[in-house]
């Protein structure tokens, strides 16, 4: 993931995270393709159409982060 990439690349942080909503299946599996770690739920963290939702909370830590896949010219 890009972004991941240039969180790492360009600043000194030790963790980078995400918060999708537990029905978000497809945005779960991008995060856990990538190397992230789902950490636990996050209850009633979002209000969406009138109702509280709960979110996971996925995590990846700069010692999980393999290698940059930025694609770069020579």
């Amino acid at each position: 993931m890009i972004l991941v990439d240039y969180l790492f690349l360009s600043r000194e942080l030790m963790r980078v995270q995400a918060t999708p909503h537990v029905s978000n299946i497809v945005s779960q599996r991008v995060l856990e393709k990538v190397g992230f770690t789902k950490e636990g739920i996050i209850r009633k963290s979002s209000f969406n159409r009138g109702k509280w939702c709960d979110d996971y909370l996925y995590s990846i830590l700069r010692e999980e982060w393999k290698e940059p896949k930025i694609i770069t010219k020579p």
